[in-house]
């Protein structure tokens, strides 16, 4: 049987799909819903049932590092649909040549897979359980009206949403979180920014330059805070793992500390400050629904999670085959790489009534925004305490918030879908 392809229904960097991808993702549900994109040397895989039941399945990791080597992952023929699975191809092996940005992931959770990640994972979140969350409301809700209260002392009419509220709202709770010093938050955003384009397929080498020059900075930024958090630790994330490493160092190595350190920093931004752009992007846009919100606050809960879903800012992640499996009729060899659609999925008529109608009351939601299974997102009560506290306050500061200026442009990027800005007016 032959392989089958995404032909032309897939075509990933051009300037429409990049702005509005979810009509190609509804072709590939009903046309093409797993297919092999040459391109990427990847299969893409876009149904919620099948997306859900490979990101719990435990024969398939975010790496292949702790089996193997590790190498860049280089593209290669699909193998051919059979009845049973083959022998994986060699791909040649290629040293990785992003040392720092490489050293960042070994030890993160994003990037680790049981027995380690189950150990590291014990380690650190402590902070991130709901009792911990809810001790942090007033601390983010303070943080919050800052915020507020600069924009509107300012006194402009009209203000990019992102650049004056979205972004700084998360980057000043993980730093609080992890005890970054105020005078030092400044560099934080920066280094972000350049280290998640290396996640991107399309990625040129300037961008995987910038990243690992990003990368390589901001480890060393760690672990010169790690120094000053052992010789005078506070009530952060960051004293809390140092006093875990340097009590057992095999519970929870130095490297581990600096990866997840900056791992908290960049997923715990990319998520809120996303979805607060999109998820406003399409409230603003939807003007019964930000009235119904307005009219019910009690709405709020379940608002997000329609944010989340109906413009995902973290489109598909990959993940690969850690030994030979049979899925759907496809057999995949072990090292077999798989783009797992969440945005797709979270548009599947077979999951979800209507699924391109924005509906804040929509309920249940079972969106995949956070991932699943072992990787779900560990920051998750977080960012919701966030984004509730951050959204409620937005829309009671300013009744009459509206778009301003030319229509808003996404970002041309496939993994990470955000706004290059977000102009309202007060």
């Amino acid at each position: 049987m032959p392989t089958p392809t995404t032909g032309d229904l897939f075509r990933p960097t051009e300037p429409g799909f990049l702005q509005d991808p979810y009509p190609t993702y509804a072709r590939l549900r009903a046309e093409a819903p797993i297919a092999w994109y040459d391109g990427w040397g990847a299969w893409i895989v876009t149904r919620h049932r099948d997306v859900t039941a490979l990101l719990r399945d435990r024969r398939l990791g975010r790496v292949m590092h702790h089996l193997t080597p590790r190498t860049v992952p280089v593209a290669h023929s699909p193998p051919t649909t059979r009845a049973e699975p083959s022998a994986a191809p060699t791909p040649p092996a290629t040293a990785c040549p992003h040392a720092a940005f490489d050293a960042i992931q070994t030890g993160s959770l994003l990037e680790i897979e049981p027995p380690d990640h189950t150990r590291v994972k014990q380690a650190v979140q402590e902070v991130f359980t709901p009792r911990h969350v809810r001790a942090l409301r007033g601390r983010v809700e303070a943080l919050v009206e800052g915020l507020l209260d600069a924009v509107e002392a300012r006194g402009e009419r009209e203000f990019d949403l992102l650049r004056d509220f979205a972004e700084p709202v998360p980057v000043t709770v993980i730093a609080e979180l992890l005890g970054v010093p105020e005078a030092e938050r400044h560099r934080l955003l920066p280094w972000s920014k350049a280290i998640i384009g290396m996640f991107e397929p399309e990625r040129t080498p300037a961008i995987a330059s910038a990243a690992n020059a990003a990368a390589g900075e901001f480890a060393a930024y760690v672990r010169a805070l790690m120094a000053a958090k052992r010789a005078r630790p506070g009530d952060d994330l960051l004293s809390r793992m140092v006093t875990v490493h340097d009590a057992d160092p095999a519970r929870l190595t130095e490297g581990e500390v600096v990866a997840n350190a900056i791992l908290f920093l960049n997923a715990g931004h990319e998520a809120v400050v996303n979805v607060i752009g999109n998820g406003m992007l399409a409230l603003l846009r939807h003007p019964e629904q930000l009235r119904a919100l307005r009219a019910d606050p009690g709405l709020f809960a379940t608002a997000i999670e329609e944010m989340m879903r109906y413009d995902s800012p973290l489109q598909f992640f990959e993940r690969y085959v850690l030994e030979d499996l049979v899925f759907e009729g496809h057999a995949w060899p072990r090292g077999t790489r798989l783009c797992l659609y969440y945005a797709a999925a979270n548009r599947d008529p077979e999951t979800f009534d209507q699924p391109d109608r924005f509906d804040l009351r929509r309920d249940p939601n079972p969106h995949l925004a956070f991932g699943l299974g072992v990787h779900y997102c560990i920051g998750a009560p977080l960012a919701r305490l966030e984004l509730g506290v951050a959204l409620q306050a937005l829309l009671q500061r300013f009744p009459n918030l509206a778009l301003a200026g030319a229509p808003p442009r996404f970002q041309p990027r496939n993994v990470f879908r955000y706004l290059t800005e977000l102009r309202v007016r007060a």
